[in-house]
């Protein structure tokens, strides 16, 4: 290595891992420096055999860990590692390295030692990945919450989807946190990650005895009937206007309940597929506003109340005004999207046409209530109207709490097949072997044909369960009765609701009640 100007001051050097297997089982790396060529280094080495002085004393691209031997965090081959050397002006000697930085969580399980680069000096021709948070601290997809440690927690992170977190009064150690880990995707948390969770919490949660809790509740109905009331001509400054007014049935749907029919949901309603023909429809032709507002308000409150007469609207059929409730008056499509696409730039034609719209708008109503021209009508109640979505108060039972400053611990084990195991166990089904397991007990060891793990435990017991199992049981002895010495007892047991039925039916599915084969022993 040639020390000049240029890195007289320089502490780490780049290089990449050439061979990651250390027959020493020591951690130690071949590493190549980047400023170095491979057949450059080895032609500098007097007498170099390729076969038997690699990973000797005579190998110049033996590197030591950094780390203690304790810590062990050895990098893949082609994987960034910073080179330390104890004196620059001897390679060769003495030389040690430290993991290399990665450009994204995600490609923990591997990353190509340019990658890696992304966020140093020379990596601002390098693609970026995902960004988990946003530049506020948000994750951008809230899935992705809890599978990498947080700042200010420790951690020990696997290549893969194991770690271990050490929070400040907690302790998490788990293996399957995400099903996957990809440069281009969200990682997604996985719900059935086995784990280890040993947590230490400084108040206790005590249940007071329940109490009534009240709360109006929104009741959501569908939407009967639809009265359209539609302006042909909004575009006139006569005082001269065409147009009608209709009522349709509404067809049953998510679109048309009391809770998603707004404004602007006429838009989005199909003929024939939301609504039906028209049931009743008044037409006027060049009337003044004022009798066309007159014409319309009368169409909603016949609606309202069939028993009513209007002078100049012909009924078809008096059953069309049945079980109208609740019902929506709305403007047609094309009189909606005319009134609504003014804007300060809109050419005076147009204005017109939303003044009139406006005008129309604000004065088609029921019985002179506030509600203006697109409104919901629940129900008659007594002759006035119950507009928009109506409530009924709901009674509730809840469960207060409170809170006690006192120290409680808690440990749980979670995974979806749990296995608790002793070595010393002998159990009728034999001893569970467990050779060639010390680095892990592969899943064909667990389940599969043959002597499996599986095979050779038990389900666990869950004890209420039992006892209720057993309670029935003692009670048919306690109360049966026989109908003759020497019968059979009664089906029903004297002064007790305990049948031999009940008894026979909870023996039935005893192995779902009772028995946990999820969580098993030997």
């Amino acid at each position: 290595m040639i020390i000049d100007n240029e890195n007289k001051y320089q502490v780490l050097f780049p290089g990449y891992v050439l061979d990651n297997q250390d027959p020493m089982m020591l951690g130690r790396l071949r590493i190549v420096p980047e400023t170095k060529n491979y057949q450059d280094i080895i032609a500098s080495i007097p007498d170099w055999n390729e076969e038997k002085d690699i990973w000797t004393s005579k190998d110049p691209l033996v590197f030591f860990p950094l780390l203690p031997f304790f810590i062990s965090q050895t990098p893949k081959n082609n994987e960034y590692v910073h080179i330390i050397y104890m004196n620059k002006q001897y390679p060769f000697k003495n030389q040690f390295y430290i993991q290399g930085p990665y450009s994204s969580p995600m490609t923990t399980p591997f990353e190509y030692y340019q990658g890696a680069k992304k966020f140093m000096a020379t990596g601002d021709r390098i693609k970026q990945g995902l960004s988990i948070k946003n530049q506020e601290g948000e994750y951008r997809n809230d899935k992705s919450r809890g599978i990498f440690p947080e700042p200010g927690d420790n951690a020990i992170l696997g290549r893969g989807t194991a770690d271990l977190i050490v929070k400040e009064n907690e302790v998490l150690l788990r293996a399957g946190k995400t099903k996957e880990l990809s440069k281009d995707k969200f990682p997604i948390g996985n719900q059935n990650r086995a784990f280890l969770q040993l947590t230490r919490f400084t108040q206790t949660k005590t249940e007071l005895p329940k109490e009534p809790r009240y709360r109006l509740q929104e009741t959501i109905q569908l939407v009967q009937k639809m009265i359209v009331w539609d302006i042909a001509t909004l575009n006139t400054s006569a005082n001269s206007y065409t147009g009608s007014v209709k009522l349709f049935n509404l067809k049953p749907g998510p679109k048309v309940n009391t809770q998603n029919f707004k404004f602007d949901t006429i838009l989005n309603l199909t003929s024939g597929e939301d609504f039906g023909v028209e049931l009743e429809s008044v037409s006027f032709v060049a009337k003044t506003f004022d009798e066309t507002i007159k014409t319309i308000n009368d169409f909603i409150s016949l609606v309202f109340n069939p028993n009513l007469n209007f002078s100049g609207i012909t009924v078809n059929n008096k059953q069309n005004f049945q079980n109208s409730f609740p019902f929506v008056v709305t403007p047609s499509k094309q009189t909606y999207e005319t009134g609504k696409k003014f804007t300060p730039s809109t050419a005076l034609p147009d204005v017109l046409e939303y003044i009139n719209y406006r005008r129309f708008f604000n004065n088609i109503k029921l019985n002179n209530s506030k509600e203006q021209g697109w409104f919901l009508v629940s129900s008659n109640k007594g002759g006035k109207p119950l507009f928009g979505p109506q409530s009924e108060l709901k009674e509730e039972s809840v469960v207060p709490t409170k809170f006690k400053d006192e120290d409680v611990t808690y440990g749980v084990l979670g995974a979806q097949k749990v296995f608790l195991l002793s070595q010393n166990s002998t159990s009728p089904k034999g001893i569970i072997d467990l050779s060639d397991t010390l680095y892990g007990i592969p899943q064909d060891r667990f389940v599969g044909a043959g002597n499996t793990i599986f095979e050779k435990t038990y389900s666990t017991v869950r004890g209420e369960e039992l006892i209720k199992l057993i309670e029935k049981i003692v009670d048919f002895l306690n109360n049966h009765v026989h109908p003759h010495s020497g019968m059979v007892p009664d089906e029903a047991t004297q002064g007790s609701k305990t049948t031999k039925t009940s008894i026979n039916q909870l023996l039935a599915d005893v192995n779902n009640t009772v028995l946990n084969q999820n969580i098993r022993i030997n």
